[in-house]
């Protein structure tokens, strides 16, 4: 199910269904959460965007962690039908810093894209600060987000820099078939949803060449 979290995403964002909840509401979704010491809690959970925060509702009882007392989470989002997952990774907020933050699991793969929130001064379109609790609405925006792109080698790539530093390797790659894929759904490579989906896309390829006994064309790159 975790395969089609994208195109699950991005469809609920252009027919906008999905089941709504109060505005300023915290949704609540049944899920497992590890901590660096190795205890696995389960119960409900809720992630602040804003605060960086995810929540455990057991009961009664609410506590709050940080990325830093924190490996991972998954949740099933009842709203969208999907498994989610967010990982705490040590990330260069800055040259001299880091820190560990939130990542979304977005898009999985070969090429895996992990997203955080925009924390700029720009307004975030959200229907209120507070629904930074409830993102039924926020991940509905793409653009309120900052994506990034990791490797098999570890190498991590902002989706900013698509066409410098990750367009080139999809192309030499997969360059006809990607080519096909862009025609056929008329994008092109600027817009956030069209890099998504084509990496979303290389993935499924890289797949698809390596399951057994599974022969596909030779490949050149575009242009050639």
């Amino acid at each position: 199910m975790k395969v089609y979290v994208l195109l699950t995403v991005l469809w609920l964002s252009a027919v906008g269904v999905g089941t709504s909840h109060a505005r300023g509401e915290a949704t609540w979704n049944e899920g497992q959460l590890l901590l660096l010491n190795g205890t696995q809690l389960e119960g409900e959970l809720n992630y602040n965007w804003k605060a960086e925060i995810v929540q455990i509702r057991q009961g009664n009882t609410i506590k709050a962690y940080s990325a830093s007392q924190v490996d991972h989470f998954v949740f099933f989002d009842s709203n969208q039908n999907i498994l989610r997952r967010f990982v705490a990774v040590d990330y260069p907020v800055r040259q001299t810093l880091i820190r560990k933050l939130f990542l979304e699991e977005f898009v999985p793969g070969t090429l895996t894209v992990y997203r955080r929130l925009r924390h700029t001064k720009e307004p975030i379109r959200v229907v209120s600060p507070i629904a930074y609790g409830d993102d039924e609405e926020l991940v509905k925006d793409l653009d309120s987000f900052t994506y990034f792109v990791y490797d098999e080698n570890g190498m991590i790539t902002n989706l900013d820099n698509f066409t410098r530093d990750i367009w080139p390797r999809l192309k030499e790659e997969y360059g006809d078939e990607l080519k096909h894929f862009l025609d056929g759904q008329g994008l092109d490579t600027s817009s956030t949803l069209s890099q998504l989906l084509l990496i979303n896309q290389y993935n499924a390829l890289k797949k698809q060449e390596e399951t057994p006994g599974n022969i596909l064309p030779q490949r050149t790159a575009a242009g050639e």
